[in-house]
């Protein structure tokens, strides 16, 4: 039987797993779903019809894509002095 600190610490346990899961679950690349593919020598995760119109994020490995996506979703756009 659990004493009552075991009993905090696995509902502490439990509450942190959940909101883990949360966060994965909430993260661009798992919502909006990118494209996943070689190009040259890096993985892209690519969300549109291409690299200049769409969300790109490389890596050297399809994780790294992704945590590079995550990251360019969140990101404001640049736009260069001359278009402005």
């Amino acid at each position: 039987m659990l004493s009552r600190d075991d009993s905090s610490w696995v509902a502490c346990r439990m509450i942190e797993s959940v909101n883990i899961i949360e966060a994965e679950w909430t993260r661009p690349v798992i919502l909006y779903k990118p494209r996943i593919f070689r190009d040259g020598n890096q993985w892209c995760a690519l969300y549109g019809e291409n690299v200049q119109e769409g969300i790109a994020g490389f890596g050297s490995s399809p994780a790294e894509a992704a945590l590079r996506f995550d990251s360019e979703w969140s990101s404001k756009l640049v736009i260069p002095k001359e278009e402005k």
